[in-house]
């Protein structure tokens, strides 16, 4: 079983990851979210695919059938895959917009403020640039006191292709 092994190794370093995008304040642009699905198909299916062929799964199961193997292959293929995804949709993307985007500013509007929660302490959810779904971002206290409960703001942060990662919130937009 030492070949199914590696296959758990790198199957499990990867769901770790993904699951780093849940602290991650980053918010996807409608590109990214479009072909992250095939970057994670051509990713996951090579990966498997180098894995399979370098430690035999298939002798190393001792499936006898075409069938059975064909079902090995595309459980543990398909299963390989979701976790690339789930590991390229947000914290991939957000680790080369912050090292690699451009500082931006851009205004959000303010749909609510929570304490407490998943990864930091204080937490407003925002719309950003006219989208129609909102992202919750980490603030410090002193910006989430100064915060309007409802309203649009301007924010810093970095932005890039394959999205925005905002930092902070500067101020309260005039006029909106």
């Amino acid at each position: 079983m030492k070949g199914f092994n590696h296959y758990l190794f790198w199957l499990s370093s990867l769901a770790l990851f993904g699951v780093c995008g849940l602290y991650f304040s980053f918010y996807p642009s409608p590109a990214w979210k479009v072909l992250s699905v095939p970057c994670s198909l051509a990713l996951g299916a090579g990966l498997y695919t180098w894995l399979a062929r370098r430690e035999r799964f298939s002798t190393l199961f001792g499936l006898e059938t075409d069938a059975a193997r064909w079902q090995l292959h595309l459980t543990l293929g398909a299963l390989l895959v979701l976790v690339v995804w789930g590991a390229l949709q947000v914290p991939a993307a957000a680790l080369y917009t912050q090292w690699l985007g451009e500082h931006a500013e851009f205004s959000a509007r303010v749909l609510g403020k929570e304490s407490g929660g998943l990864g930091c302490q204080f937490r407003v959810e925002l719309v950003l640039d006219d989208a129609a779904m909102g992202v919750g971002v980490c603030v410090t206290e002193d910006v989430w006191h100064s915060l309007p409960d409802h309203g649009v703001v301007v924010m810093l942060g970095q932005r890039s292709g394959l999205g925005i990662n905002p930092r902070e919130v500067l101020r309260e937009s005039p006029g909106r």
